[in-house]
């Protein structure tokens, strides 16, 4: 039960929310519009940082883009594993056991900073054949590397990052969050062109500037987070004196925390295999009109993983809370309303193909190819994708990472990628038949995950919620 420590919340507005009650859909809306701005806000730092590049060289842009390749899949990694402990706090918050769910957050930083470590080792021993897989060449790849080298050397920070936005997350708190997003994407802006350049007294220092720039902002993130996490008013706060972990409670986070990593890497795994299919039937234009196509879906995720974050957190504490047919309530809510939202972008996306793409190319044939993909997948498949997402963040909530990961392995690996062969490979079909084939991959992956989830709802037990490791 809550400790009487922990009652400091009477000193001040608690920042943490109680999702075991009052009205879900106010909720899961006041959680997932602040999630929607912080992804935005994290993309708005790449946006940032390709613009300023940009003004160095064309090499120096596409350096940058080829680097953030291996840095996603990093994000990714890290996203995955800090889901367990994200989840495993919810749960505690809900069963009131605010000892234990600051136990778990003081853990999750340690566990961050471990991965951060490994991963800094692994990316710097193999940065040149991982710069070469993804594409570095010729004049490109010393910029990419010395971006590389010095973003990569800096990963600590990034899995620090994400491991705050799941602490505020299970909280109930993305408000604060987003603040913090905006806040840290605000110094990029600032220091991008200072230190590239060589501003107000700076050395210019290229693309390392931009890199340098990027670590910067992330650290004010990280030190502002850490101080609004140990605050007075905060319900669960971080203390130094939690930076320890369990062996146990460890294995609990990974055993959620690896299959949800994996979930995260088949995305653009998938993906770049979608593309390699194109480049092979279609060439340049097919190749150039998916990637156009798929820098647009952007905006389809912004609802998926919005109402996913938001539904993970409340069932999370609601089954914690041993409330089940509140979290019932939640999962029908979030699924319903991110797809209504991200179908809703998906109309809107295929009105307004032809000025959309003219804001990208004027190259006739990838212009035609590009407005068909928008017509067809946008419309048929945004709210299918913010299902499938939905559906495996629930799966994540109830400490359960693998369906979530095979619904997105049926997506790609058993349906999209064997029909779009077999449809331009061998019968020769045009293009559409690549466009079809996602669709068609969306639609079959997110209906079983839907009666997958519905049936692990019904049969839920409690016994192993919360995780008392």
């Amino acid at each position: 039960m809550t400790n009487s420590n922990h009652d400091h919340h009477a000193q001040g507005k608690d920042l943490s929310t109680d999702l075991t009650k009052g009205p879900i859909l106010n909720q899961l809306w006041s959680l997932a519009w602040p999630m929607m701005l912080s992804v935005f806000f994290y993309t708005l730092y790449n946006l940032v940082d390709a613009y300023w590049v940009s003004k160095i060289s064309p090499q120096a842009i596409a350096a940058v883009g080829i680097s953030q390749v291996t840095l996603m899949i990093t994000m990714s990694i890290g996203f995955g594993i800090t889901v367990g402990s994200g989840v495993i706090m919810s749960m505690n918050i809900g069963a009131k056991n605010h000892k234990e769910a600051e136990r778990i957050l003081g853990q999750s930083f340690v566990l961050a900073i471990i991965l951060g470590i490994v991963f800094t080792i692994i990316s710097l021993a193999f940065r040149n054949e991982l710069l070469i897989a993804s594409g570095a060449a010729g004049a490109i790849f010393e910029p990419a590397k010395e971006y590389f080298n010095i973003v990569a050397g800096g990963s600590v920070l990034l899995f620090l990052l994400i491991n705050i936005m799941f602490a505020f997350n299970a909280q109930g708190d993305t408000n604060t969050l987003t603040k913090l997003f905006a806040l840290s994407t605000l110094v990029n802006l600032v220091l991008d062109p200072i230190m590239i350049f060589g501003w107000l007294g700076f050395p210019a220092m290229g693309i390392a500037g931009a890199a340098v720039a990027t670590l910067i902002s992330q650290l004010v993130f990280i030190v502002i987070a850490i101080r609004s996490l140990g605050g007075k008013h905060r319900s669960i706060r971080f203390h130094f004196s939690n930076l320890t972990f369990k062996w146990e409670s460890v294995k609990a986070v990974l055993k959620i925390g690896l299959p949800a990593a994996l979930t995260q890497v088949i995305y653009p795994v998938g993906l770049a295999a979608l593309t390699y299919l194109t480049a092979l039937r279609f060439l340049e234009p097919g190749t150039i009109a998916l990637s156009l196509g798929l820098r647009v879906e952007f905006f389809a995720f912004l609802p998926a993983v919005g109402f996913g974050f938001a539904a993970m957190a409340m069932i999370g504490q609601n089954l914690g809370a041993g409330n089940l047919n509140r979290a019932k309530e939640v999962l029908s809510k979030a699924l319903k309303y991110g797809f209504c939202a991200a179908a809703g972008l998906g109309v809107l996306v295929a009105i307004f193909a032809v000025p959309i793409v003219h804001a990208f190319t004027t190259d006739p044939q990838v212009v035609k190819d590009t407005v068909s993909y928008l017509r067809i997948v946008a419309l048929l498949s945004y709210g299918l994708l913010a299902l499938a997402m939905i559906e495996a963040s629930a799966f994540q909530a109830l400490g359960k990472s693998w369906p979530g990961f095979w619904i997105f392995f049926l997506r790609f690996v058993v349906i999209t990628l064997p029909l779009t062969y077999i449809l331009t490979s061998v019968l020769d079909y045009p293009i559409i038949a690549v466009w079809i084939s996602i669709v068609i991959g969306s639609l079959i992956s997110a209906v079983i995950g839907y009666f997958w989830i519905r049936n692990h709802m019904t049969k839920k037990d409690l016994e192993q919620v919360p995780v008392h490791a």
